[in-house]
């Protein structure tokens, strides 16, 4: 996260920065909302005793367990070459997730400014709730991603002048619904991500590879963007990142 933050302050401080990047963690890692309270809903003893560490995103949203996943994050300046004031920032990465996911079979869409369009099983439209009220795969937002009603996808978003960093958690398996396990209303929070969310793996029924959805993401977005992405390390954006990030 601490990574993140410093790419964000890098892509802030030129006109035409861009930089993306995918990765994993080397622990069950619960990921709160940059307003979200806690523990608030969470039982923080639980957490510990289940090894499962927690940080905070610079982005919004609501709470991921991140675990058998792929997790990107793309920043860049704004507006940029690419002429993208922050709506139009954030659709443009969704829609090229929603490409990545269907390159590797799904019929994967970004979710509409109305909210869900009544298809089954996700009928209901988004209502807001306070930052932490529910897991972020218990609803899904305008602007994220969801393959046949099923929220296939969470997507966050931070804007500051100059910069915007997007976020984003494509679950693989079903081990993001053990979210619920560590919430005070753990059978309500399940009830909701069984109704409204299915990862990747679930919906193609067969394993998917987490590289196979990165190289897809990483083409994609040199399509919507209209850059050129090489292969590199942070001396090369030259991000100032805190020790130990």
């Amino acid at each position: 996260m601490a990574l993140d933050s410093a790419l964000l302050s890098w892509a802030a401080a030129g006109p035409d920065r861009f930089a993306a990047r995918t990765y994993g963690w080397t622990r069950p890692t619960l990921s709160l909302g940059r307003a979200e309270p806690f523990p608030g809903s969470y039982d923080a003893g639980a957490l510990r005793a289940a090894g499962i560490d927690v940080v905070r995103r610079p982005t919004g949203g609501d709470a991921v367990l991140h675990d058998e996943e792929v997790t990107f994050a793309v920043a860049a300046s704004v507006p940029g070459p690419w002429a993208a004031r922050p709506r139009r920032f954030a659709l443009l990465v969704a829609g090229a997730l929603a490409e990545a996911l269907q390159g590797v079979g799904l019929a994967a869409l970004v979710v509409p400014a109305g909210g869900e369009s009544g298809d089954a099983p996700s009928a209901a439209a988004v209502t807001p709730a306070a930052p932490g009220a529910r897991p972020c795969f218990a609803r899904a937002a305008p602007g994220e991603v969801r393959v046949g009603g099923w929220k296939a996808a969470g997507i966050a978003a931070r804007f500051t002048r100059g910069g915007a960093l997007c976020h984003a958690s494509v679950p693989l398996t079903a081990r993001h619904r053990d979210v619920a396990r560590f919430r005070h209303d753990a059978d309500v929070s399940l009830s909701e991500l069984r109704a409204h969310a299915r990862s990747a793996g679930e919906t193609l029924g067969r394993a998917v590879d987490p590289r196979e959805v990165g190289e897809g993401l990483f083409r994609a977005l040199e399509r919507s963007f209209g850059v050129r992405l090489v292969a590199g390390g942070l001396e090369q954006v030259g991000a100032d990142v805190p020790a130990g990030a």
